[in-house]
């Protein structure tokens, strides 16, 4: 299937209603082969991260529409990007990978150094038209205040697509069962991305791009349910 081919994206722009999409199965399908065939084994079996990235496209090219971009172009590839954020996982070891919360420091760095080995392996295999997917996948983890690996960025210094799959990222992770965690409802997940836990606190996150997703909050409850 040939990359770039024009694509539904996630949401209904007439009416910025949510809509059910395949728009994560259709970047997976479209991809160039040299590059499905490093992360498919991967993204076959863990159904958890495939659906993941998935349901991050639909959330991030919300988010992008409402903060202010019209651009259909630059959505679709932002949205593109944001499925493809975690590639990096398929180079980690699974076992440190399945071990949850229960990590030593170096697990952790191990674990952390997905975010390179992702850009790392877009730029590999994927080339010039996957370099917002590489920005995306290194960036993702940097925090507003500089608290984010790997480089500890601050602010405007994030990119701003970064900080918009950032922020869809925390958001499905609180609202995904995970082996230590129960699924969160969506009013419990955003009230630790506003208020903050012993885990997230909301300056990590861009103050505006909070303040759009807060103004939004039923609509994406709505959009998270239906993908």
């Amino acid at each position: 299937m040939p990359y770039r081919q024009q694509r539904q994206l996630p949401w209904e722009a007439d009416h910025h209603a949510p809509t059910i999409t395949n728009f994560g199965d259709q970047v997976f399908g479209a991809l160039p082969q040299n590059l499905w065939r490093q992360i498919e084994p991967h993204f076959v079996k863990d159904v958890a991260l495939r659906q993941h990235s998935s349901r991050l496209g639909a959330l991030t090219a919300f988010l992008g529409h409402h903060a202010g971009q019209e651009d259909s172009g630059w959505l679709e590839r932002l949205a593109e990007a944001a499925v493809l954020h975690d590639v990096g996982k398929t180079r980690l070891d699974p076992t440190i990978l399945g071990k949850g919360r229960d990590v030593s420091s170096a697990d952790l760095d191990h674990i952390r150094n997905h975010a390179p080995l992702g850009a790392e392996l877009l730029e590999t295999h994927g080339g010039e038209p996957f370099g917002l997917a590489a920005i995306v996948a290194r960036y993702h983890h940097e925090a507003h205040d500089g608290s984010g690996y790997p480089h500890g960025l601050i602010g405007d210094a994030v990119p701003q697509e970064a900080r918009i799959v950032a922020l869809c990222d925390v958001y499905d992770a609180l609202r995904s069962p995970r082996s230590y965690k129960h699924a969160m409802e969506h009013d419990h997940a955003m009230r630790i991305i506003l208020g903050g836990d012993n885990r997230t606190r909301p300056q990590q996150f861009d103050p505006y791009l909070l303040a759009v997703f807060e103004r939004h909050s039923a609509a994406i409850a709505k959009l998270y349910h239906r993908n």
